[in-house]
């Protein structure tokens, strides 16, 4: 008799709760896996780094990395992301995710040039060899919604870039994917974000209208996308 397959479980860290995992959770539960959801500032995260799951998720929000005196609990959530990239275990990283995977791994965050809308990335040659290269069914087109960057963390391959940011994508082996982007997104979820992130769409001068039309156009294709560029990186992690 054969042994029953072990249960697969992703864990989430959540800094919105609009800004949630979206495709990706959706994919992980297509591949059998159960979901645990932690809110970084609210929930102990202890348990993440104690019962470690086949799969770790760090996904956006409006803070700086390096704000570690007005969020104290941001130097806990780098020391969780750090030991499990010493680990060498699954983790994907959206937007501030991608940032805080690359401060975990020694590398400067500091703030960029912001980048709030659909817009094209560039991948490089080595993108367009990974998951990635799936996002040309969308002609490379993804929401952006930033305005820090980092340094390309030592051991990681640049996978894109835009003029304004160049390094908008990174992995490190098979077992870390950070993007600076939100692939993620589902485009009926835009609302959420146009209504959460109203102060900085202000200061900006970024006309909501605009990005909700884009969405209505694009929205759709870019998460199918997304969805299947998640499918075949977690295919590659053995997940």
């Amino acid at each position: 008799m054969s042994e029953p397959r072990r249960q697969l479980r992703t864990d989430v860290i959540q800094h919105v709760a609009f800004e949630h995992a979206g495709v990706i959770a959706d994919v992980a539960r297509d591949r059998g896996h159960d979901i645990r959801i932690y809110q970084a500032g609210v929930d102990d995260l202890t348990l993440v780094q104690t019962d470690p799951a086949d799969l770790l998720v760090v996904l956006g929000g409006p803070i700086g990395v390096y704000e570690t005196e007005a969020y104290p609990w941001l130097e806990a959530e780098i020391g969780v992301i750090r030991q499990r990239l010493e680990d060498e275990l699954p983790i994907i990283g959206a937007c501030l995710g991608a940032q805080l995977i690359a401060a975990a791994s020694g590398a400067r965050v500091y703030p960029g040039t912001r980048e709030i809308g659909w817009g094209q990335i560039q991948p490089t040659d080595a993108g367009r060899r990974s998951p990635l290269a799936v996002l040309a069914n969308a002609d490379w087109e993804v929401l952006h919604w930033h305005g820090d960057t980092f340094d390309l963390p030592e051991g990681a391959e640049r996978l894109a870039s835009t003029a304004a940011t160049p390094n908008q994508a990174y992995a490190i082996g098979r077992h870390v994917l950070a993007l600076q982007f939100h692939p993620e997104v589902k485009a009926g979820d835009i609302e959420t974000w146009l209504i959460g992130h109203t102060v900085e769409l202000a200061k900006a001068g970024v006309d909501p209208r605009t990005i909700r039309r884009r969405t209505a156009e694009i929205g759709a294709t870019v998460a199918s996308a997304g969805e299947l560029m998640f499918a075949r990186w977690m295919e590659e992690a053995g997940l």
